[in-house]
């Protein structure tokens, strides 16, 4: 359970409370309490006092890059 409370967490970037309430479809008849302790040790094996990575912007950000993705990917108006 904790396994994939670690997946939702850092690859599906889900809320806690949304990790323990999708815990429940995963495992059904697990208890509230039992799926809240497994989301709390998942969060702390994702995050282990790492400091945030930096946000990077998107090569889209600039209206150059953009036009040019837009063309290169057949995107209409």
């Amino acid at each position: 359970m904790i396994e994939k409370a670690v997946f939702l967490l850092r690859e599906a970037h889900v809320s806690r409370g949304a990790v323990i309430r999708a815990l429940a479809e995963y495992f059904p008849g697990t208890a509230f309490d039992d799926r809240t302790r497994c989301v709390y040790e998942a969060w702390d094996q994702v995050h282990q006092g790492a400091p945030a990575l930096p946000s990077v912007p998107s090569e889209l950000s600039e209206a150059r890059t953009f036009a040019a993705a837009h063309e290169r990917h057949g995107f209409s108006d």
